[in-house]
Parts: C-alpha cells; structure tokens; sequence
C-alpha cells in the first residue's frame, strides 16, 4: 500500500493552491511532453508539472529544456480544461515542482477540489458586497431552474446559483433556458434557501465556471454568508 502524502508535499500543494487563486494563474513548460515525468510513487502513471510562480517556472524550464519559454494558464482554463483532461487520462500533478527525491504527486481531482474550496471565500463575498444572488430561471419562469444530479447511485436535485449576471446568462443558454433570475441577497437567505430546503434541494455555486459545482446545503450556506457578512 502506498504511503500518504507527507507534511511537506502536503504544504507544498496547499502553497500551489493558494497562489494559484491568488493570481489567478499556472504556469507550465511551452513544450508540454518535456513538462511530464515519471511518478516516483506510483509506478506505470506519469507527473505533468505546474507551478504557482512564473519565476520557478522559468527557472526549471531553463534548466529541463534550455528555454524560459512557458505556458501562462488562467486558473479557469487550467480547473475547467486541463485537470479534467488529466483525470481521465490518469495523469498525476507535480504542484510547485522542484526535482527533490521525494515530490508532491497529486491526484487532478483532488487538486480540482481544493481549488473550488479555496475560491469559495471570494464566491461568497461577491455575492455580499453585490447584495444580489442570480439563478437561471425554470421554463414557467415562476422558480429557479431545478436541476437532476445522481452520485452513487443515488437521486437528488440542486439549484444554481451565480455571483455575477454574466456567469447566470452562460448558465443560461448553455442550459437552453430564457430568463435570468436576480434574486436580493436577504430575500434569498429569507425565503430561497428555506424553499430548498423544504424541498430537498442542495445548492450549487460554481465559483470557478465550468470547473464544476461545490454541493452546499441550504442552511450551511446561509450560516456561510453570515460569517462573511460578519
């Protein structure tokens, strides 16, 4: 059995996820084969190489290819594009690498899950300072657009929600719907979230687009905007 990460690698992909939320950017080789290495860890599966920083970037790139040229990734094309890419190719991460013995490897879907986590801080705050919430509306028009999830063989149902008008009109034509729903922030901890909650829903909010939903319940979202709002 393959030991777990230690602390180390642990701070080193937990420093990766910070910077790259920060700035809103990774950074990878120009040449993407030479940017793969063999897993250390975990035999037959290969390490694609990241970093945080376009400085250590650089510098590696230089010393594994003779060249600084790099690829600067925004963190939505990197969350939504690369990283499900990698997950079904069975691609591993090298977070920040530095060529030390023993390398932060991560898993592309735990990566992807400590991201939605670390940008759900500012998700929230948008949705406090812009004092409005905005949902794709169902055909009726009369409700948010309910939508059909399935996990472990189990059925369920959740509702999404928006930061800004922009990402809800994506939403929108993406899921053939016609109308945007803005929703007042006090109206929406009054009376939207208690309706999902009576109805079984979660809630979804995709603070990176199209990297996926964090699955919220209706009252941990209402306790989370009010510690933000605290």
């Amino acid at each position: 059995m393959l030991a777990g990460p230690r602390i180390p690698e642990l701070a080193q992909r937990d420093r990766f996820v910070r910077r790259a939320v920060k700035d809103q950017s990774v950074f990878t080789l120009a040449d993407e084969e030479r940017a793969c290495v063999p897993s250390q860890q975990r035999p037959g599966r290969t390490v694609q190489l990241f970093w945080s920083s376009a400085k250590e970037a650089r510098r590696w790139a230089e010393a594994l290819t003779g060249e600084s040229k790099l690829q600067d990734l925004t963190l939505q094309v990197f969350a939504a594009e690369i990283l499900p890419g990698l997950i079904s190719g069975k691609g591993l991460i090298g977070t920040d690498w530095v060529s030390d013995p023993i390398e932060a490897e991560v898993e592309p879907a735990d990566l992807l899950l400590r991201l939605r986590a670390e940008t759900m801080p500012t998700f929230l705050q948008e949705l406090r300072e812009s004092g409005q919430v905005f949902l794709v509306a169902s055909p009726s028009g009369s409700g948010p657009l309910v939508a059909p999830l399935s996990r472990r063989g189990l059925d369920y149902t959740g509702v999404h929600i928006y930061a800004q008008r922009s990402e809800a009109e994506w939403a929108m034509k993406k899921a053939g719907a016609k109308k945007v729903m803005a929703d007042p922030l006090a109206d929406f901890i009054s009376s939207t979230l208690p309706w999902a909650l009576s109805k079984g829903h979660v809630i979804l909010a995709e603070p990176i687009r199209a990297a996926g939903p964090v699955e919220l319940k209706p009252g941990d979202l209402a306790e989370r905007l009010s510690k933000a709002a605290a």
